[in-house]
């Protein structure tokens, strides 16, 4: 795919969703996404996995005026596993809370979630007896769901969409301008600030600083899964990790175009607007210029 100029992609409108040509059928598909939720929050106590976030991205969208397949997101943690998991890698932690995507895609419903092969080769972990653990909770979570389907990693090597910045703020005052900068936009909801440190603490184990920021706008996220429905697993809401190492305060996100590319072989003008966006906000927010 050509690349246009990055002028040229800031001056292109992101182009509307328009409206579902069968409500009774976008009903209906709303529903049986829902049902496959209901089915998760059933299959998580026998992993002890906490239900934290639900991001329902064509509620959300319809409230801004937007129309999007039927499409959500589930987060569900196990502090233990997770503190596990980020000792190896710190990084990992964009990939964590464990998030199961339900959404209607070409007339069908389908689930998608992330396994272990994936962690493994973006973040270069090697412990297999959490790797094990980790495909056996997700596999529970999932079970009962027709046709779930992990992402595919084949393409996947160590490092792969992770953009990083290193903020000229200590690590609050980081998670503060961000926040602050992001919400300035005026189209973006805050879903969740996840402190991995203080959860390892609570179960007497240590990491860095370390908290994932989740929030997204549902206006844009609409318009760029149009077409493109299982980004919503990793691009939408969008994940921040900030943390320190090594004595700096260090910003990484997910690169929604390499996401697009990952699931789809391609990717849109809308993807490259908006990382563009999310790089410029997150530069802004961490740099005294």
């Amino acid at each position: 795919m050509k690349k246009l100029p990055l002028i040229a992609l800031l001056a292109i409108p992101l182009i509307g969703c328009g409206t579902p040509t069968d409500l009774k059928q976008h009903k209906l598909d709303l529903a049986n996404v829902d049902l496959r939720a209901d089915v998760l929050s059933n299959n998580a106590p026998k992993q002890h996995l906490e239900h934290v976030l639900t991001i329902d991205h064509s509620r959300l969208a319809k409230k801004e005026g937007e129309y999007l397949d039927a499409s959500r997101v589930d987060f569900y943690a196990n502090n233990a596993l997770n503190t596990e998991l980020m000792q190896e890698n710190i990084l990992v932690g964009l990939d964590l809370p464990l998030r199961v995507l339900s959404y209607a895609e070409d007339h069908q419903i389908k689930t998608m979630y992330t396994d272990a092969e994936f962690l493994a080769k973006r973040h270069g972990l090697s412990n297999e007896r959490v790797l094990e653990q980790y495909d056996d909770e997700v596999e529970e979570l999932v079970d009962h769901i027709p046709s779930a389907q992990t992402v595919p990693s084949t393409e996947v090597s160590k490092g792969f969409g992770i953009e990083t910045i290193v903020s000229q703020y200590d690590f609050e005052d980081t998670l503060e301008q961000i926040e602050h900068d992001v919400l300035a936009e005026g189209d973006t909801v805050w879903f969740m600030n996840w402190d991995y440190k203080q959860e390892a603490a609570e179960l007497g184990e240590t990491l860095p600083k370390a908290t994932l920021l989740v929030f997204g706008g549902p206006a844009p996220g609409a318009k760029a899964m149009t077409d493109f429905s299982s980004i919503g697993l990793d691009a939408f809401g969008q994940k921040v990790l900030v943390f320190e190492q090594d004595g700096e305060v260090i910003v990484a996100y997910n690169d929604i175009v390499d996401f697009a590319e990952l699931h789809y072989g391609d990717n849109a003008i809308a993807h490259r607007v908006i990382n563009y966006r999310l790089g410029s906000t997150l530069k802004g927010a961490v740099f005294d210029y």
